[in-house]
Formats: C-alpha cells, structure tokens, sequence
C-alpha cells in the first residue's frame, strides 16, 4: 500500500506519492492555462475572430510583452546579486517564470512573491532578510515605476476633463512623491533613519508594518545606484507593456485605436486596478478597467473596444504563461520542495 511496482528492469518500487508529484507537476500548470482560456466568453472569441487582424503588429506586440517580461526578470536578478546572494542568470529566470506562473492562482501576485522568498532562504542560509528584501524592493520598484508611468501618462495625453481619471492622476502623482521621498530617506539615510526605523517598529499598530516593508528596504542602503537601475528598468518594463497594448489596438483598429500617449496613460492604470487583490492575477478587474478607460481617456469617441485589447492581451500573457510552465515542468527537487512550501504556507496560492 502506498508504493507501485514500475514495468521497467528489475521492478523498481516508486512509491505512490512521488508519481502523484509527478503527475501534479504536468496537470496543474496546464489546467491554469486552460482555466484562463475557458473564463474568456464566446461573444469575445466571435468578435475576435470576425476582425480583421494585422498578425505581424501583433507579433510585435507579443514580443514586446515578452521584452517586458524578461527585463523585469533580469531586475529581480540584478537586486538579488547586490545582496551578495548567488543565483544565476538562467536560475533567475526560471524561477521568475514559475513566479508569473504561480501569480494566476492567487489574489494579487502573493504566490509568486512567496515561492520566491522561500527558494532564495532555503538557497543561501543566513540570507533571509535579504532575500526577502530582493522580492519586496523588486516588488516596490515595479508598483512605483508603475505610478510614474501613471502621473507622466496623463500629462502627455494632454490632460482629462473626466474627474475620476484627474483624481486617480492626481493621487499617483501624490503617490510617487512621497514613495521617492521615503525611498530615498531609507536607501540614502544614514543612523537617525535606523534608530527612527527602531523606534517607529515598537509602535503598537504599525510596528509590524514597519518592521517587514522598511528593514528590508534599509538592506539596499549600500546599493542606492542598484535600486536607482531597478527604478529606471520598473519605467522601462511598464512602458513596453504599454506600447504592446497600443500595437494589440493598432492591429485590431487601425487608426481608431488610441494613440501611444493615451496607452501610456490607459494601461497603467488598468495595470493598478489588476493589482489590487481582488481575483486571481486581476482577471475580469482587468478588462473592466481597460473598457472604462477606452471610453474617457480618448478626446474623441472611439470605436476600439478596451474588453477586447484586454482579451488579446490575456491571450499575450498565457503565451507568456506557458514558458513559465515549461519551465515548471523541468524544476529541480529544489524548486518543487519550495513549491510544495508556498502551498503550506500560504492558503491563498492553492493548489501549489
């Protein structure tokens, strides 16, 4: 009971569990592809197939989105090695990969962040705080990067007269100045900012809060030049994905799409409001956001559907998604043992 005699030479005994694995190993990562396939409607899939398409933009734009991806893996990387932590460029990536993966089946990307966290402190003992440092400021460059795209998008589009959209530009532009001040105080300050940090940690509601995003921040005080890259490729990241959408609304619209500059505005949000901890890698908060911006960023009236940009482009991150399960399928024992801890720790990231 529990083991299963294998047909191969000399009847090896594999117990049960490991083919189990094994087979979870195969099946999940394709379910996940097939889920995000199957949640799309039909009246999507007609429209989509009844519009004349320009293929070679949109290849430009998958290429562009994978661009995207690859740089912001590289960030990761970048801010990994500054911590003195050794991981490889290829390793870096794959576990990125399974990371983008893993950030469909939880609310948010948490999963994905957790996987990591847990593979760099069971890699390099002695180097939690550092490790988790990497994901958090990785993390926080890409949501900051992400608010100046925001505050930038609205003045080059040339403003808005709808009040949400100045309200939402406003507040990123709010957002950005006090993260950048913040930033620089903890990356830049010297002793008054770590007795402050000690301070503010012994607070009764906020000392918790303090402790796990500002301690980790403090690490990168010996590499203010790292993180000042990592700013700069979060803005470069954000604004392929931008250009990606734009070349999606081009090959399906033509002249009717929104412009560039109004993309540079329009996805970023979108982007923010499928942050938010809602549904699973921001599915269905996604497309709404995109559809609401369609109708109030453009000057003019547009015939371009934002649903439909935001389904092609859901098509452009399982393509995406689908490296990231090849690269699940030929994980070392010790990436799948860090898999199997993401799933004990954390319940939102089931079933992995």
């Amino acid at each position: 009971m529990g083991t299963t005699r294998s047909n191969g030479p000399g009847g090896v005994v594999i117990p049960a569990k490991s083919i189990v694995i094994a087979a979870a190993k195969f099946i999940i990562p394709a379910v996940i592809i097939a889920w995000l396939l199957w949640r799309v409607e039909p009246e999507q899939w007609e429209d989509l197939r009844s519009r004349q398409k320009n293929y070679p933009l949109l290849l430009a734009a998958l290429v562009a989105a994978i661009t995207a991806l690859s740089i912001s893996f590289f960030r990761w990387w970048m801010l990994v090695r500054s911590q003195g932590i050794q991981l490889g460029v290829v390793e870096a990536f794959r576990l990125s990969a399974i990371s983008f993966l893993l950030s469909f089946v939880s609310a948010g990307s948490v999963g994905g962040d957790l996987f990591k966290m847990i593979f760099l402190a069971r890699r390099s003992p002695g180097k939690g705080i550092e490790s988790v440092a990497s994901v958090v400021v990785d993390r926080g460059v890409g949501l900051l990067g992400l608010l100046m795209l925001v505050a930038a998008g609205l003045r080059i589009a040339g403003g808005s007269t709808n009040a949400d959209l100045v309200r939402i530009g406003d507040a990123s532009l709010a957002l950005t100045v006090i993260g950048l001040v913040v930033l620089a105080a903890l990356i830049l300050g010297g002793r008054p900012i770590d007795r402050l940090i000690i301070r503010a940690s012994r607070l009764r509601y906020v000392g918790g809060i303090v402790n796990r995003i500002a301690g980790p921040l403090r690490v990168f005080h010996r590499h203010p030049f790292v993180f000042g890259i990592a700013l700069l490729l979060s803005v470069a990241v954000h604004l392929l994905l931008a250009i990606s959408a734009f070349w999606i609304a081009t090959a399906l619209y033509g002249a009717d799409a929104p412009s560039l500059a109004q993309h540079t505005l329009i996805f970023p949000i979108a982007c923010v409001a499928a942050a938010l901890p809602i549904a699973p890698a921001g599915l269905g908060v996604f497309e709404g956001a995109m559809e609401w911006l369609y109708q109030v960023v453009p000057a003019t009236p547009t015939i371009a559907s934002g649903t439909l940009v935001a389904l092609v482009f859901e098509i452009v991150k399982v393509i995406m998604a689908i490296l990231g399960m090849i690269f699940y399928w030929t994980a070392n024992a010790d990436v799948r043992s860090s898999l199997v801890e993401v799933q004990s720790e954390s319940p939102n990231t089931e079933p992995f």
